[in-house]
């Protein structure tokens, strides 16, 4: 059930173009830098985005110069976990990870610990209102956020074609704290 909902929400992604993907990034960006818990928190761990996600770039360089500390995650593949390490300059400490998505460089970065992690933006294929997401199957992001301190926040990012009323979910699927899109914050208390 799930495989043929997220093959459903990357088809309705994937008919927007990439103009209307760059202004909604835009939007949503600005959405993400007026939150409370955006503004409180010292450290913040978001993706580095990959084909038709929403864009992250832009929100880096903003934190950066806001003097947040930065972090993304390193994917490894054999254990299906995410390791956070520090990104300080988009251009000169990033390679491509095996599986071809931007990541930081382990010998030129930082190791962050989850436990020092106050914020996490959080990508997938489609969210619901009640605040869960539908990755791409793998567990990453699940398994990484119940490693988190009981207090960061989580933080779900997506265009408005991407939330859906429901969407199927597992008893290991985390709830997230917000998610936001060009149009709304939603908070699914």
């Amino acid at each position: 059930m799930k495989n043929e909902f997220r093959k459903k929400a990357i088809a309705i992604r994937e008919k927007q173009d990439y103009f209307n993907q760059c202004q909604n990034s835009i939007l949503i960006t600005e959405r993400l830098l007026s939150i409370d818990c955006i503004k409180k928190a010292d450290t913040i761990m978001l993706y580095l985005d990959f084909n038709n996600e929403v864009k992250t770039d832009k929100l880096v360089q903003n934190l950066i110069s806001m003097g947040k500390r930065v972090v993304s995650p390193i994917s490894v593949k054999e254990t299906r976990e995410l390791l956070p390490y520090e990104i300080k300059d988009l251009n000169s400490n990033i390679k491509i990870s095996d599986y071809g998505i931007r990541e930081p460089d382990p010998q030129t970065s930082q190791y962050i610990y989850p436990k020092e992690i106050d914020v996490v933006i959080v990508p997938a294929i489609a969210f619901d209102k009640n605040g869960f997401r539908l990755g791409y199957g793998a567990g990453f992001y699940d398994r990484f956020l119940i490693t988190l301190r009981d207090d960061a926040i989580t933080v779900g990012v997506a265009f408005e074609l991407q939330v859906f009323d429901e969407i199927p979910i597992e008893d290991h699927d985390v709830k997230l704290d917000y998610i936001i899109t060009e149009n709304r914050t939603i908070n699914p208390k």
